[in-house]
């Protein structure tokens, strides 16, 4: 690999794995509000879940910063975001009879779609470890 690559390569890592290690420490920080929001959605086994969360994202991220055991890290972070992404970001289920309900559908559509984005580089990045 050349070097420039090699540059580009770990920035790409760092700035990819941020939003799962950065989510992953804030749901213990707003520990009460991240479960205030999981009952929102109908969640059930509340605190395992939350922890799993935390493991899943944080392990997944820093799998995939340092390049260890990386396809173990994309799997840990397919297995929290598959769900996640359909139980939190429903969007086609919202009602849409208010401006503001209109809105929050329009928010949560592109949570949703963010994330099948951030699914299809994890595909890709667990692909690329083959080479």
């Amino acid at each position: 690999m050349k070097k420039s690559n090699k540059y580009i390569n770990r920035i790409g890592r760092i700035l990819f794995s941020l939003i799962f290690i950065a989510s992953g420490l804030s749901k213990i920080g707003d520990w009460q509000k991240t479960i205030d929001y999981m009952e929102s959605h109908n969640m059930i086994l509340i605190p395992f879940f939350l922890i799993m969360a935390i493991i899943l994202q944080v392990l997944g991220g820093l799998s995939i910063i340092t390049n260890y055991k990386t396809k173990i890290g994309v799997v840990f972070l397919l297995v929290f975001l598959i769900p996640a992404t359909f139980i939190f970001h429903n969007f086609w289920s919202l009602p849409t009879k208010t401006e503001i309900e209109v809105i929050n559908q329009q928010y949560e559509m592109v949570s949703f779609l963010k994330n099948i984005t951030i699914i299809g580089a994890l595909l890709l990045i667990f692909e690329s470890q083959d080479k």
